[in-house]
């Protein structure tokens, strides 16, 4: 049985136009905002650090409690620093996956000493297998204190399928294909999984380019999957051991229609089962 997790908050900070999903989605989600996490900017690197790995480690609690009692994981966030409190649940929980299919048009797998913006969104797979650049940059350690905090291992590079990453910067490029993750194409991605392996999905929606029914996401890069793309290969997904799903979810801010929203709940629920 799915138990579908929402969290409002983007990079630590309240996103309450998240919470939309409430009152739009045909299934129950439930809530996960700490009473501490209030504000809705954050401007210091690493106090937004703090904040997520608070967040997170709340995340990790609550999937490991439903993980244990049989239930499917399914969360909904604003960034993909959310996978880390998914993945320390399903660790705790003793249901580890063994593979991980990380869906976006990004790659993620950038540290403090080879992203250009700074931004701790170009980050998250990096973190998810462990990588913290060794300086003594403050910045480093805060990252170290967040997965700390999250409780999260680091996860073997070769067991993750990383599709389709078609906008990476320089030196990002360079560090995932010095890494054991296999970089993919979306028509690719079914032909690395095995049907009975256990089988995390992480969907980051901007993978999708398709501006006429997704005209809110964040990021957006042309040349990418549309969404009847998207439709067609989580079906396919449907059949494998999905053990959890996370999502990283549009810019709810700007979905006034809230059309975005509507979409990305079709295509998860497509992916997920009713």
């Amino acid at each position: 049985m799915n138990a579908r997790i929402l969290l409002p908050f983007l990079m630590g900070q309240r996103r309450d136009g998240l919470r939309r999903v409430l009152d739009i989605a045909a299934h129950p989600w439930e809530v996960i905002a700490p009473e501490p996490l209030h504000e809705t900017r954050i401007d210091d690197a690493q106090l937004r650090l703090h904040h997520m790995g608070h967040l997170y480690a709340s995340l990790a609690t609550r999937v490991s409690a439903l993980a244990r009692s049989g239930h499917r994981p399914v969360s909904l966030a604003g960034d993909c620093v959310s996978s880390l409190g998914m993945l320390a649940g399903l660790q705790q929980a003793g249901r580890s996956p063994e593979r991980v299919l990380w869906l976006d048009a990004h790659g993620d797998f950038h540290t403090w000493a080879t992203s250009q913006t700074q931004y701790i969104g170009g980050m998250p797979l990096a973190m998810f297998v462990g990588r913290v650049d060794a300086s003594p940059d403050p910045r480093n350690q805060a990252v170290r204190d967040c997965l700390a905090q999250i409780g999260v291992q680091a996860y073997p590079e070769a067991q993750i399928v990383l599709a389709d990453a078609r906008d990476l910067d320089p030196g990002e490029r360079e560090a995932l294909l010095a890494s054991g993750i296999q970089r993919v194409s979306m028509d690719q991605v079914l032909a690395r999984l095995q049907a009975r392996e256990r089988l995390y999905v992480h969907w980051d929606t901007d993978v999708i380019d398709d501006r006429s029914r997704l005209p809110a996401l964040k990021y957006h890069v042309q040349q990418g999957p549309n969404a009847a793309d998207m439709l067609a290969l989580f079906k396919l997904l449907g059949h494998h051991d999905l053990v959890a799903v996370s999502v990283s979810a549009w810019h709810a801010e700007q979905d006034v229609d809230d059309r975005t929203a509507r979409s990305c709940l079709e295509l998860l629920e497509a992916l997920i089962g009713a």
